[in-house]
Parts: structure tokens; sequence; C-alpha cells
């Protein structure tokens, strides 16, 4: 069975897949999906994603490009959120590569989520970019307390592997690293240890190659190709070719690890849509 660690089925490139997704997810063997929100303004359709999909579990954050946008409420609603639909923390993290200004506002948002994961012992998806140093630094001194943080599409330094193993991470491999540009980049994975390791297809960002893929889907207004998430599969085969490993290796440990991670938000009762809106609080 295969597993998707991290991906945004709520986002409106993704509309016009979801009506068929149902038979996608069956055709290629997808047992578990995590879907990760990035603001109040999506957390409903996140939850509605869990509520279509038994595959789905949802997680909801905010990530850093959406630091200067969240109203002031957003802790109160996010503990609404899970407490309605149970599932995850993240997207959450640091970006000094598209947010230079803010990065003092991103750590403490950063934070209160962290400490929130932490209370309730769940599993956190983290985003990273050009922040490296001063995220680890702000794990070193707030251990993690859940089953595990994944740090997505991982594009750290080698040298940060071994620590950043001794403070719980996991590290997912998306399609992105197939590409040829790539290359000194995916050279990591092959460090990381094997329990550690996670398969992630980013859908709709993150795209195979187009000739690597096995569901196509139009382009987006700027030209970009709309990933979508049945190209999982192939994000696999990459990943154990690259790994030099057979799929069906691949497949066994990336699962073992997901379920050790995520098994805590495995199943959760949520209630249904409507008993809570799951909305942006005003203010």
């Amino acid at each position: 069975m295969l597993v998707d660690a991290h991906l945004h089925l709520q986002d409106q490139r993704l509309d016009a897949i979801r009506p068929g997704l149902a038979d996608v997810l069956k055709e290629k063997g997808i047992a578990h999906l995590v879907v990760n929100g990035t603001s109040m303004s999506d957390w409903a359709k996140v939850a509605a994603c869990a509520h279509r999909f038994p595959e789905v579990i949802p997680s909801f954050g905010i990530h850093p490009w959406q630091i200067e946008t969240h109203p002031k409420a957003w802790l109160e609603h996010l503990l609404d959120c899970l407490d309605t639909h149970g599932g995850a923390i993240g997207e959450i993290g640091l970006d000094r590569w598209r947010c230079r200004n803010n990065i003092d506002t991103q750590e403490s948002v950063f934070l209160e989520q962290w400490n929130l994961a932490n209370a309730r012992k769940l599993p956190v998806t983290v985003h990273c970019l050009k922040a490296w140093g001063r995220l680890m630094a702000l794990i070193e001194k707030n251990p993690h307390q859940g089953p595990g943080f994944l740090l997505h599409s991982y594009s750290g330094p080698k040298e940060m592997v071994e620590d950043w193993v001794a403070l719980g991470a996991r590290f997912s491999i998306s399609g992105s690293f197939a590409h040829p540009r790539k290359e000194k980049k995916r050279e990591v994975f092959n460090i990381i240890p094997r329990d550690r390791l996670l398969i992630e297809t980013d859908a709709p960002d993150m795209a195979l190659p187009e000739s690597a893929q096995s569901c196509a889907t139009p382009r987006d207004v700027d030209g970009k190709t709309i990933n979508h998430p049945g190209n999982l599969d192939r994000v696999y085969a990459f990943a154990a070719q690259w790994l030099d490993i057979s799929p069906l290796t691949l497949e066994k440990v990336v699962f073992a690890n997901f379920i050790k991670m995520f098994r805590p938000v495995l199943h959760q009762s949520r209630e249904k849509p409507g008993s809570n809106t799951c909305q942006p609080h005003q203010g």
C-alpha cells in the first residue's frame, strides 16, 4: 500500500480532479494521504476532504507564507478544528527565502503551533527554506514530544541530518527531486536512515518531470504543470531507483514509517460536516 505524507488536496487547482479521486486512490493502492492546511482560509476544505475520503488524515497549520494574513483568533480556531476533526499539525515552519522581513513573527507563530502539538503529542509537518539553523535552534530548545515531525521535501544540508535524526525528524522525498537540476539536492537521501524516510507528492506542486507522470492534469494560469495526487506511484518508482532498492521493499519501509508517525491520528472519530463550521473567526 502507498502513502502520501504531504499534499494539499484542498487546493482549488485540484477541484476538478476530486470527483474522480476515489477511483484513482483505489486503482493506485493509496491507503493514506496527509492533507495539509496552510491558513485559516483553507482549513474548512481540509476538513471536508477528510470527511469525503476515508484515506485522508487532516492536518491544520499556518504556513510561513501566510503569516501576515492570519486573523488574531487563529489559535482559538486551530483548537476548534483539532477538537472537531482530529488530525495533525501542519504545514508550519520558517522561510527566509520568500519571506525575509518577518522572521521573528514566523518564529512566534511556529512556536505556538509547535507547543500545541507537543501538548497533544501530535505529529507535525514542517516547511523550511533558508532557515535551517534557526529552526534547529528552536526545536533544540523545545524538543518534540510527539511521534515525530516531518521535514517535508527535505532540502537542508547533509551535515545536519544526524542532528535532525537525534531530534526525532522524518524526511520526505517528492517528485521534484526527479528533475535533473535537483540531482545535488537529492543526494542527501542516500544518507538518511531508511527508518526515517517518507514519500510525498506535495500535489498540486512539486510535480515530477512530465515524462514520468502517470496522471496528467491541465496547466495552471502560469503555465506550470498541476501535480495530480495519483502520481504518487511514480514518486515511489523514482525514489526506489535513486535509492537502489526494490519498489516492494521501499513500499514496505515507507508504510511502516508512516504508521509509526501518524498512528495517533489515524481513524479518528470525526463529526459530520456542518457540526462545526471550521470557518475563520472574525477579528
